[in-house]
């Protein structure tokens, strides 16, 4: 039995979309891998170390059970005290003391034939990683999610630290085969594998939009806010679109932060008949909010990372039973395939999103043939399968 520590810099319940990924991944990790331990090391409260791990462990079953996962028996999270500075529902960790707390922790505890493990958390990982040596035989694995080497430029201090990490880590792992290639040129002789996302969402549990035809027809977004997500034009251009369509049509947003939604509240403030900003949905209310929805949007930009990234809608819309609309990306492509899963778009070209909206509206043939694309696709993507694949890539 050996045990992997998966290290990370955001608290996985949090509402974020990066934090339910580690959530999902490392829960996956712990039930492909029964005889191994996994454990979840994420910066809480500095009065987490007072936490009574009996305590502690209930209240983690109970909001995994609110979000629809099991909490396997292998699978430890621990929560370590750390400085937070608050913005908006999320905190940013102030490096010194969370830092250290995690060193500490590891140094206690990890042992020969472990693996230590982060996802994208370059400065966090540099310093665990430079701490944690080889001499004591353990496999280090870094999770490329995104490469500052695109956003900051290769002479950024960000590019040179996850520079260091790549050249500490023995195995590297991407989500997206146009980042793969980026790494490769970066990291020359390492291992790097690409592994995909996974969907987090059942087909056989999410029920189709109910027909009423008193309603107009319904695009959903769920997601984050942030601008490079798109939604901020897509609220822009939603006239000009359903100007083109000349078909009653409304937009529901879902997600962000409290800070993000009250923004596009006052944005919106005068159209909630055609806009409506919902606010974050759980995942276990997610069927209560698809009800009246006809059909998904990724309104993403083709600006920094976006290209590269995994977009985790790309993965959770294709089991959640509708048509998707989607902006071109390349990243997006790789699993949402043109005219099999999803009718793409340029990014913020107005009237592709109306064309794609006005062929779902008149097609129901386009319709059955798009979502049973995407029920098959969803077969391929499964966390049990991408669990599979990390644990072969870290120990190969």
């Amino acid at each position: 039995m050996s045990t992997l520590f998966f290290v990370v810099n955001q608290d996985p319940f949090d509402g974020s979309a990066h934090g339910l990924y580690c959530l999902r991944d490392c829960r996956a990790l712990a039930e492909t891998a029964p005889d191994d331990t996994v454990r979840l090391i994420y910066p809480g409260a500095l009065s987490t170390a007072l936490i009574r791990k009996r305590s502690h462990d209930q209240t983690v079953s109970e909001q995994l059970n609110c979000m629809g996962l099991s909490f396997p028996p292998n699978l430890r999270l621990h929560p370590l005290p750390a400085l937070r500075r608050a913005r908006g529902r999320r905190g940013v960790t102030v490096n010194a003391v969370y830092y250290w707390a995690c060193l500490l922790f590891l140094r206690r505890r990890i042992r020969t034939g472990d693996t230590l493990a982060s996802a994208s958390f370059a400065g966090l990982t540099r310093f665990l990683f430079l701490r944690v040596g080889r001499e004591r035989g353990v496999r280090r694995v870094y999770e490329v999610h995104q490469l500052a080497h695109l956003e900051r430029g290769p002479e950024s201090k960000a590019a040179r630290t996850e520079q260091a990490v790549f050249k500490e880590a023995d195995v590297l792992l991407t989500t997206t085969e146009v980042l793969r290639s980026q790494l490769q040129e970066l990291a020359p002789g390492k291992p790097v594998v690409n592994l995909g996302l996974a969907c987090g969402f059942d087909p056989e549990t999410v029920s189709p939009p109910e027909p009423d035809a008193s309603r107009p027809f319904t695009l959903a977004y769920i997601g984050s806010l942030y601008p490079e997500q798109g939604v901020q034009w897509l609220i822009g251009a939603w006239g000009e679109i359903t100007e083109l369509i000349h078909v009653p049509t409304r937009l529901k947003i879902a997600g962000g932060s409290p800070r993000e939604v009250e923004a596009l509240r006052e944005r919106t403030a005068g159209r909630e008949e055609t806009v409506l900003v919902h606010g974050p949905v759980a995942p276990g209310e997610l069927s209560v909010f698809l009800r009246d929805v006809d059909a998904l949007i990724i309104p993403a930009l083709n600006r920094g990372r976006m290209p590269y990234v995994a977009i985790t809608k790309a993965y959770d819309y294709l089991g959640l039973n509708r048509p998707i609309l989607s902006a071109s990306l390349p990243s997006i492509a790789e699993v949402l395939r043109p005219e099999r899963e999803a009718l793409l778009f340029v990014p913020e070209d107005a009237n592709g999103v109306a064309d794609a909206l006005a062929r779902i509206m008149r097609d129901a043939d386009l319709v059955r043939a798009l979502t049973a694309h995407c029920r098959a696709r969803r077969g391929e993507f499964t966390w049990e399968n991408r669990s599979s694949a990390w644990w072969r890539a870290v120990q190969s």
